[in-house]
């Protein structure tokens, strides 16, 4: 969440993630970053930080175009 708040200070936002890298450049650390900003868009949808929501749709944007987050298909059920 910290690097997610920070985003509306990019030099401050840098920072975070270089201080964290070696947790946040991961693919389980870019998952929890595209959850802390789906957490925080809902947030924004009820009115809470609205000036958030363009820094917050521009990292999840740039966090799925870089892949290598770990998703993988829902394989239940035989499907």
């Amino acid at each position: 969440m910290l690097h997610a708040y920070s985003l509306l200070v990019p030099e401050v936002a840098a920072r975070v993630f270089e201080t964290f890298a070696d947790v946040l450049d991961t693919p389980s650390g870019r998952q929890t970053q595209l959850f802390a900003a789906a957490e925080l868009l809902v947030m924004v949808e009820r009115g809470d930080h609205p000036e958030l929501e363009g820094p917050l749709r521009r990292q999840v944007s740039s966090l799925l175009a870089a892949g290598g987050i770990g998703l993988t298909t829902n394989r239940c059920c035989g499907t």
